[in-house]
């Protein structure tokens, strides 16, 4: 969950939120898109492996994939009171001690993040201009497997998201919604030695799986 600046995001994904979130996900279970990743993610899982979730929120995707084998996992969030929804969430569900929290931007903390066989980012590059770097960085982390969700290109969902980006304006909050072209970001997987495996969308969300291309 990233946005332009610590301060928006932080306005954005506040404590209020991150409560209702924590609340819809004990009652509901994961958000679809979180759903189709761990639907992807599942297919490919390596024994013992370790999980790096960047923009995990509250903690749905990793906690599940706890649950159904990954060793250990790492959460890279830069909102303060969505990694607290997470701890709180760790200690319910007896993750105590298999999940190390880190409150950061994974583009300032790269060098510090530790990498992993699987690096997921559900709903994290839509928040963010500077999607390439995010993707980037991300990428670099991943040894085996790397998950994302993001905004449909099409004019559906752009109309949608520049509206609610106008009404962002006129209420003075500077958080802003993104849709970047779904191209480039699969130039940039490909580029770091990723090929697909799981493809999956709703109406408005599109879901991808990527294993690392075996060389030599």
């Amino acid at each position: 969950m990233y946005c332009c600046s610590t301060e928006s995001l932080e306005q954005q994904f506040g404590p209020r939120l991150a409560a209702e979130e924590l609340r819809r996900s004990r009652r509901r279970g994961p958000r679809r898109t979180a759903r189709m990743l761990l639907r992807g993610l599942r297919a490919h899982l390596p024994p013992d492996a370790s999980l790096l979730d960047v923009g995990g929120g509250i903690g749905a995707l990793h906690h599940e994939l706890l649950d159904y084998g990954v060793k250990r996992a790492c959460e890279v969030e830069p909102s303060a009171a969505f990694l607290q929804a997470a701890e709180e969430e760790t200690r319910r569900r007896g993750h105590t001690g298999r999940v190390e929290f880190l409150h950061a931007d994974i583009r300032l903390a790269a060098a510090t993040v530790p990498d992993a066989d699987i690096v997921t980012l559900d709903r994290v590059v839509c928040c963010d201009p500077d999607y390439e770097q995010v993707l980037q960085h991300s990428l670099g982390k991943a040894r085996l497997l790397f998950g994302y969700s993001y905004p449909r290109h099409w004019l559906g969902v752009r109309a949608v998201v520049g509206l609610q980006n106008s009404l962002r304006r006129l209420r003075r909050t500077n958080f802003r919604v993104f849709v970047h072209p779904p191209e480039r970001m699969e130039s940039i997987i490909r580029t770091h030695g990723f090929s697909s495996t799981f493809q999956a969308r709703t109406l408005i969300w599109q879901v991808g799986v990527y294993t690392r291309v075996a060389t030599g």
